[in-house]
This record gives C-alpha cells, sequence and structure tokens, in this order.
C-alpha cells in the first residue's frame, strides 16, 4: 500500500498532505482515462518537488517509483472490474 511507504519518507507535513490527496484521488479513479489524469498530475507535482528541490533526490525517486507501482496496481484492479 503506497501510504506505508510514502510515511516511511516523513514528509514535511504540507508535502505529505498534498501527497496523501493525490493518492486518494488516484484510488477514486474509475475509468482508465480517470487513472491516466490522475498519474499525470502526480508526476507533475513530484516534478515540481524536484526542480525546487523541496526533497531529497532520493526521496524523489522513491515517490516515483511508489506511485509508478500505485497506477499499476490500480490500474489491475480497473482492469478485474471490467
Amino acid at each position: 500500500m503506497p501510504q506505508e511507504r510514502i510515511a516511511a519518507l516523513r514528509l514535511p507535513k504540507p508535502i505529505q498532505g498534498a501527497i496523501d490527496d493525490l493518492v486518494r484521488a488516484l484510488n477514486a479513479a474509475t475509468t482508465k482515462e480517470e487513472l491516466e489524469r490522475e498519474a499525470a498530475m502526480e508526476i507533475s507535482f513530484i516534478l515540481s518537488l524536484e526542480t525546487s528541490k523541496r526533497l531529497r533526490p532520493a526521496d524523489v525517486e522513491t515517490l516515483y517509483m511508489i506511485f509508478d507501482d500505485a497506477v499499476q496496481e490500480r490500474l489491475s484492479q480497473l482492469a478485474d472490474q471490467s
């Protein structure tokens, strides 16, 4: 589950809140199109953290991996529902 992996990063509260919102939106996606839109927003948000140097590079990389795994898992769940 992404929440446990994200919590392990010990992100600053404002960033943690935004990440939690993105995870909730990802989990709420009911179509592949919605999921792709959410994934694009997540990548954009993480990129903004990376370019502003608000997080350590290792944490940024971990966030990319966590969200990629979460998107793949959600895609699988959506496919199973079809």
